[in-house]
């Protein structure tokens, strides 16, 4: 393989690991909740509480966070409780909206753990939607992390990813959640070959006209 041939080649390896990365780019804003404010609206030793809109990237109730209690995070250092503090009279919901290709899959990804029951049971549930997806979550255990993964097909430039409380509806302790993602599908490893044949070919080509 001539010198052109090799830089055609490594042209094309380059690109593939680019397109790889993009894909796995998170669309989503703190989704580890990791980013605070100052804002914070009262709280204990390891948690505070936030008017959602005042968390980076988020928006809705109030979301609690959580650091150096049980469960540990399931990334970084802090981790959300979705029944959040303090009553309220209807369910606890928080969502973010990003920007989204009609027709393109997406995949999501999240941890959610129980807060009250047992270490092998517990009643917390809650919902997920995004775009014409709903899904109910209500396997969860105390003191560890169960993780969540889906597809979704965009039906608009704009999708909203919702977690809403089911129980309980408006209490104030239950469903913890944390690394919450949104990616493009990584292209398969066939797709990645093929843009290195891609340049073999080209290199060829040009080597021929050389």
């Amino acid at each position: 393989m001539n010198k052109k041939s090799f830089s055609a080649l490594i042209s094309a390896s380059i690109l593939g690991l680019s397109l790889s990365t993009s894909a796995n780019a998170n669309l989503l804003v703190n989704g580890s909740f990791e980013d605070q404010t100052d804002n914070g609206e009262g709280g204990g030793t390891g948690w505070s509480y936030y008017a959602a809109n005042s968390v980076p990237g988020w928006d809705g109730s109030n979301i609690e966070l959580w650091t150096g209690l049980t469960p540990s995070a399931f990334e970084g250092s802090y981790h959300a409780e979705l029944n959040a503090h303090p009553q309220t009279s209807g369910a606890w919901s928080i969502y973010q909206t990003f920007t989204t290709i009609i027709g393109q899959t997406y995949d999501v990804f999240f941890a959610y753990s129980a807060r009250n029951g047992t270490s092998s049971a517990s009643d917390e549930e809650f919902n997920v939607t995004v775009a014409s997806n709903t899904w109910t979550l209500n396997n969860h255990v105390v003191g560890s992390w169960s993780t969540f993964s889906q597809s979704f097909i965009a039906n608009d430039t704009t999708t909203t990813l919702t977690f809403t409380s089911v129980v309980p509806l408006n209490g104030t302790e239950g469903n913890f959640i944390d690394d919450v993602r949104v990616n493009v599908p990584e292209p398969s490893a066939v797709a990645l070959l093929g843009l290195g044949l891609l340049g073999l070919g080209v290199a060829r080509k040009r080597n021929k006209r050389a």
